[in-house]
């Protein structure tokens, strides 16, 4: 009898860390690292185009990036985009300084027929995206916590899909 492969975990870092606190998704995935199992880890990658063909097909996507809200920096958002993701569902507003967000490269994936399963975002909210700046005061303190919830989401995926069984 063949051992049943886990399911694909992916936890993706998007982000410059050469761009103030667009680099916030690369120093989160450094802190998870050694917390999460089995998941498949990308990046830093440049933008969320370069989703396209990295997660394709995972039981579960773990996105990590910058966010721009109108609330205080520093603030960790999760949202879980479902098939009815709008433009810009609560924290999954447009990623950092990047032309397209988690939610349209969603959507492309969608379209391709090559999309996650589940897709999860923790984007942590950002002030200063200038060239050349470190991660600002505020997003430097969110980074522990961000990094709580990426774990929390790769271990909440249920024990039976980790075994690839029913039950």
């Amino acid at each position: 009898m063949r051992a049943a492969t886990p399911p694909r975990v992916v936890v993706a870092a998007v982000g410059s860390t050469l761009r103030g606190d667009d680099g916030v998704g690369p120093a989160v995935l450094e802190r998870a690292r050694g917390h999460l199992g089995t998941a498949e880890l990308l990046g830093p990658l440049a933008t969320p185009l370069d989703l396209l063909g990295a997660w394709d097909g995972a039981e579960l996507a773990v996105v990590v990036d910058a966010v721009r809200t109108e609330g205080a920096a520093g603030v960790v958002h999760v949202a879980e985009l479902g098939p009815d993701a709008g433009p810009d569902p609560g924290a999954a507003r447009r990623s950092g300084g990047h032309g397209l967000g988690v939610v349209e490269v969603l959507r492309v994936s969608r379209a391709l027929g090559t999309a996650p399963r589940r897709v999860v975002l923790v984007g942590v909210a950002g002030v200063d995206f200038d060239a050349g700046s470190g991660l600002s005061p505020a997003v430097t303190g969110a980074l522990d916590g961000a990094a709580q919830r990426v774990v929390e989401a790769v271990r909440a995926v249920p024990d039976r899909a980790r075994r690839g069984g029913c039950g």
